[in-house]
Parts: structure tokens; C-alpha cells; sequence
């Protein structure tokens, strides 16, 4: 029987178990891969962070979304589907 797994509560934690966040902003679907191990972020926890997209719009002004995350077991394995589906929802809405 496995032990159970201890929750990550920071960053490092998250880049110790080769984990990693995709962000999909909830207005314009862009996606981005926070990388745990860079310095700024090694050390914060990560309840309670705050994602905001950052992408440029047709009309030059920053998208400033929401950012939904989800944990991938690797930088190139497959994400948990929710924040994709909450950000094509979402499309659908401003396209009404």
C-alpha cells in the first residue's frame, strides 16, 4: 500500500514532483506554462495565486483575464481538460 501523498503547498514542491501549471485565461483561451523552478516563484505557496492573462488583443490592449490553472504531471503531458472547456464556454458567451 502506497503512503499518501503529502499536499504541495509551494512552487518548489509542485517542480519537485515534475509537476507543472497550464493557465487558460478564461477570455481569450490563451495558454501559458508557469515554470515552478524559476527563482521568483520556488518559494510561494501556491493557495490563494492569482493568474491574470497578459496577451495583447486585436485591439492592442491587454486581454487581463482571468487565468484558469491546471496541474500536468509533466511540461508535456496532458492537462486536465476543465480550464479549456470553461475558456471556450466562455467565447461562446461573448460571441451572443
Amino acid at each position: 500500500m502506497d503512503a499518501p501523498r503529502r499536499p504541495i503547498g509551494t512552487f518548489g514542491e509542485l517542480e519537485q514532483q515534475a509537476l507543472a501549471i497550464r493557465v487558460t485565461c478564461q477570455r481569450c483561451g490563451h495558454q501559458a506554462i508557469v515554470d515552478p523552478g524559476s527563482p521568483p516563484l520556488r518559494d510561494r505557496q501556491l493557495a490563494g495565486q492569482r493568474f491574470r492573462c497578459t496577451q495583447l488583443l486585436p485591439s492592442g490592449k491587454k486581454c487581463g483575464g482571468i487565468g484558469l490553472p491546471s496541474i500536468e504531471e509533466s511540461r508535456l503531458g496532458p492537462a486536465r481538460r476543465w480550464p479549456d472547456r470553461l475558456a471556450a464556454h466562455a467565447l461562446k458567451l461573448r460571441e451572443k
